[in-house]
């Protein structure tokens, strides 16, 4: 992984994105917020703002992750692996993390998808951009991709995903998106942890759960969604003990202890509309309790806002503590 988190789309996924699907760059924090219902063209705009940094973001992480030398123990040899993504939009970190694990991974051959979201026009755009994606001859995993249409509007529908998916899957992630639960109040609980609660149990022996989300403040709040997060998070994990987080490394150490504190990672992506686009994000990497420990086994305790309230906002993330 580059040392400042810099990425460049690759020449024949921005050729797809920008020429083939004629993705659109334009930044509009404001109209990024749930958008389910939003029309054809935005989903171009989405395409073309959006889908770049959560490729940057991904293919940072799950590099990140496959540096943990026990972690790429249990996954060199593989062939296949299973992913989930709840809430894809139309797949940036799909397509980074298959990146990824391509170029780390010599004998993956092949990438099972379950990604949901309540876009049609996206899942549409995801389906197109996946058959696009395996016709070229730069990609040598194939990217089995089953996209599913459902709108969230209460906890029986992540029941349903639970139900309706007989898989324990490698990967699993979220990116960005569960701020949108929060916007809008769908749950009567704090939405990181309901979905904590629900989806971790999909998670195989070795698998990792990736949630992130944006680092801005709350709409009718103080808080931000860092600390929404966290604290959500590190509710869910006090009350199981079969799961730890080990991405932030302070988290692995603190998690039990932390009220909730605010940290911020920032990924830049460049690409033929854009040079040096910046994403701020947070984002933590969960697994169950024993591979936890077994990746890290050599960690030191890392300082953060939860042992010191004036530590800088990116130190979990730049702390080498394993």
């Amino acid at each position: 992984m580059s040392n400042n988190k810099s990425y460049t789309l690759p020449q024949w996924l921005d050729k797809i994105i920008f020429d083939d699907f004629q993705a659109i760059y334009e930044p509009s924090p404001s109209e990024v917020v749930y958008n389910p219902d939003q029309p054809y063209d935005f989903v171009k705009l989405y395409l073309g703002t959006y889908f770049p940094r959560s490729y940057a973001e991904a293919y940072g992480i799950i590099s990140h992750l496959l540096s943990f030398d026990k972690f790429r123990q249990h996954y060199i040899e593989l062939e296949e692996v299973n992913l989930l993504d709840f809430c894809c939009g139309t797949g940036g970190e799909l397509v980074g993390t298959i990146c990824a694990l391509q170029s780390h991974l010599p004998n993956l051959q092949r990438v099972n998808v379950d990604a949901f979201d309540a876009n049609p026009d996206a899942i549409r755009f995801l389906y197109h951009l996946s058959e696009a994606i395996n016709r070229t001859n730069d990609m040598r995993v194939i990217m089995n991709i089953n996209p599913q249409c459902i709108f969230i509007e209460a906890e029986r529908e992540i029941d349903d995903i639970v139900n309706l998916t007989n898989v324990q899957y490698h990967f699993m992630m979220s990116f960005k998106a569960i701020n949108e639960f929060v916007q809008h109040k769908t749950f009567d609980t704090n939405a990181y942890e309901l979905v904590a609660t629900k989806l971790f149990q999909l998670m195989s022996q070795y698998g990792v759960f990736i949630m992130t989300d944006v680092s801005t403040r709350l709409n009718d709040s103080n808080l931000f969604y860092p600390q929404v997060m966290n604290k959500g998070l590190n509710n869910f994990l006090r009350s199981s003990s079969l799961y730890k987080s080990i991405i932030p490394a302070a988290c692995f150490h603190h998690e039990n202890n932390c009220p909730g504190c605010y940290m911020q990672d920032t990924f830049y992506v460049s690409h033929s509309k854009k040079s040096h686009d910046a994403s701020k994000v947070v984002y933590r990497v969960v697994c169950k309790s024993d591979f936890a420990n077994e990746i890290m086994s050599n960690s030191t305790p890392c300082q953060c806002r939860a042992t010191n309230q004036f530590a800088e906002k990116n130190l979990p993330y730049n702390n080498i503590c394993h």
